[in-house]
């Protein structure tokens, strides 16, 4: 029989080495506390420096995104799902933007309408993207898989074999 005996949670300094070891490693897997002490540096880090610290940051926690979707059992490509519906949408918006310069000499008695389209276009992207990034963050929030699965073996939970 089977005994599943959680370890305790990583302490600060320990999941911020632990995700600094591991920067660039898009397999395996990482625990909650190495995933979230490690965003809560980055969004400091945003706030008290420029938001293009906290991008750079921000892409440097993608392997880590990646592990901590590995280690609920999911792969890293939810996360590129929202990454690419972002993509999408400033693809679009910049060819919007392209397309009313281009054409602005032909467009007179349009400018509420076109104004009306846009915001509802937008928004109803920013709802998707909305609601995809609130999916994200339950599945950040879930546990750990208590045992090993395609992405390797549980960072949190030791399995002993109870002795008769």
């Amino acid at each position: 029989m089977e005994q599943i005996i959680a370890t305790p949670s990583l302490g600060f300094s320990e999941a911020i080495n632990k995700a600094a070891s591991n920067i660039l490693k898009f397999e395996g897997r990482s625990r909650r506390s190495e995933y979230w002490w490690t965003m809560v540096i980055v969004y400091l880090v945003s706030i008290i420096l420029t938001p293009f610290a906290g991008f750079v940051l921000s892409l440097l926690t993608v392997p880590l995104t990646f592990r901590r979707l590995h280690d609920t059992g999911r792969s890293g490509w939810w996360w590129g799902g929202c990454a690419i519906l972002q993509g999408i949408v400033i693809a679009l918006f910049a060819y919007d933007m392209i397309m009313v310069y281009l054409n602005a000499d032909n467009m007179h008695g349009y400018g509420d309408d076109i104004i009306w389209a846009f915001l509802l276009k937008y928004s109803v992207f920013t709802v998707l993207i909305v609601i995809y990034k609130i999916v994200l963050i339950v599945l950040y929030c879930i546990d750990s898989e208590p045992n090993d699965n395609i992405y390797g073996e549980s960072p949190k939970y030791i399995i002993q074999e109870e002795q008769q």
